[in-house]
């Protein structure tokens, strides 16, 4: 288990920063989470040369991705949708103080009991496990879908005639809710609620695929097909790791 923990941490620590359009774009906050996350992954072999020699490894890989990445036009968009100002202050504001506030209450009253059950849980190897997965599943899929989707797409923009223009970022946004989804219910042995994620999709789109565009049907499907299937391979990987079956 704990080979896996390493494995999977050390592939989201590398891929999450080049995969998030808000963390890609800024090189220090990129090469940090990196370095952060390698760290966690790391932490039962932490001080020992392993992680010496890993963590820069690391953190050096992530900034050649997040270079290449600021040159490729191709990329996941940013879904700044849901970042706008009104957003923070009437909505993350507040919570960010009940947040706060309740961090505050719990180490003032239960310290010991927090930083054992905090202990705990960055230790342990399970959680770390499922928390890459989803990681990959969710943000470094969009990247393996987005470059799978880029021939398709190209095309279909030159062919398409939309009334409306499609809210930007929305697309990374739908892709990381499908993805995300997808994979909490293969991990928690609800495969067959992946239909529902499939069958919402689908009707969102029925009246493009309802008007017979035969490019936009292929790119829906190719799309469709394989963001499912690399959160089902995240996901079954996982489960394995766990011992359990891959998919139940």
């Amino acid at each position: 288990m704990e080979l896996v923990r390493v494995i999977l941490g050390l592939i989201a620590a590398v891929l999450l920063p080049y995969s998030i359009p808000a963390l890609r774009t800024r090189t220090p906050l990129a090469l940090s989470a990196t370095g952060l996350y390698a760290g966690y992954a790391l932490l039962p072999v932490f001080f020992s040369w392993v992680s010496a020699v890993l963590i820069p490894l690391c953190v050096a890989s992530s900034w050649v991705l997040t270079s290449l990445a600021k040159r490729d036009e191709d990329m996941q968009r940013s879904p700044r949708i849901l970042v706008s100002a009104r957003v923070r202050k009437f909505t993350l504001a507040p919570l960010g103080l009940v947040g706060l506030t309740t961090a505050t209450a719990l180490a003032v009253l239960g310290l010991p009991e927090m930083l054992g059950a905090a202990r705990e849980l960055i230790l342990d190897d399970r959680v770390m496990v499922l928390i890459s997965g989803f990681l990959i599943a969710t943000f470094i899929g969009g990247e393996v879908v987005t470059h799978m989707l880029h021939p398709f797409s190209a095309e279909l923009r030159k062919a398409e005639t939309e009334e409306m223009a499609p809210l930007k970022g929305a697309g990374t946004v739908i892709g990381w809710l499908e993805r995300s989804l997808t994979y909490i219910f293969v991990v928690t042995g609800r495969a067959e609620a992946v239909a529902v994620v499939v069958a919402i999709k689908a009707l969102a789109r029925f009246p493009e695929l309802q008007a017979n565009q035969k490019r936009f049907a292929e790119y829906f499907l190719i799309g469709t097909m394989s963001s499912i299937g690399v959160a089902l391979l995240a996901a079954a990987v996982v489960r394995v790791a766990l011992g359990e079956e891959a998919l139940n």
